[in-house]
């Protein structure tokens, strides 16, 4: 098998070559996404479970000041966690059709940003979640664990995403491992190609409201450009 070698400029570059064509489209898609995201869960946050109203009123009524103070804190606390859930579920939803346009863009598929890129078959939609949740966790658990474990992990299963959208025959468990093989010997590079886009996402913050969604969408090519680097190391 080939051991193709991760080129950290050569994936910036990428990125931003591809940016500069259709970085502000991608952008405006984010922005939609973040509204309406935004939206959706201030629905749920100003869902306040009645029984929590109802044991505060009472407690004020007895002038119980210690079981209204330690109540006050579960008010929406459900629903807080419900908004979360339906936005990591959004996001990654989005996230297919945008890595599904950026492959597309890369390998000529597609010429231009369209909508056509999120005609995915459910499946593939429910098996990136699936992805999404899966190294989500295990990212996660590093972190809690030790930072050491969690820069090395991170950086070997990110593009599992990319693999299962390029792949969507592929299964779950399977993505993953790919992501761990095409980034083996290139864990480092990875872990610099991190640091770089996290660079640009405070870039983006520094400049205005839409440089946030503009260093997103550099950041999206710069990973599908890491990954059409590395994909030959599986395939």
């Amino acid at each position: 098998m080939a051991n193709f070698s991760l080129n950290v400029s050569g994936a910036i570059g990428t990125g931003w070559e591809y940016a500069k064509k259709y970085g502000l489209l991608v952008a405006v898609i984010y922005l939609l996404v973040s509204v309406i995201s935004s939206g959706i869960g201030s629905l749920f946050e100003t869902n306040i479970d009645p029984s929590v109203y109802k044991e505060v009123g009472e407690s004020l009524g007895r002038g119980d000041w210690n079981t209204v103070t330690e109540s006050l804190p579960l008010m929406g606390k459900g629903s807080q966690t419900a908004s979360s859930f339906i936005r990591a579920i959004i996001d990654l939803i989005v996230s297919v059709g945008l890595y599904n346009l950026a492959l597309g863009l890369m390998n000529g598929r597609f010429n231009e940003v369209t909508f056509e890129a999120f005609k995915v078959p459910l499946a593939t939609y429910l098996k990136v979640i699936a992805v999404g949740f899966i190294t989500g966790f295990i990212i996660l658990i590093s972190f809690l664990l030790c930072l050491i474990p969690f820069f090395f992990i991170t950086p070997r299963i990110v593009l599992a995403p990319v693999y299962q959208v390029d792949h969507p025959e592929a299964g779950v468990f399977e993505s993953i491992s790919a992501s761990w093989n095409m980034t083996k010997s290139n864990t480092m590079s990875m872990l610099g190609l991190g640091f770089a886009v996290f660079g640009i996402t405070i870039l983006g913050f520094l400049c205005c409201c839409i440089g946030v969604f503009f260093a997103q969408a550099i950041g999206l090519f710069i990973l599908v450009g890491a990954y059409y680097q590395l994909k030959g190391n599986v395939e």
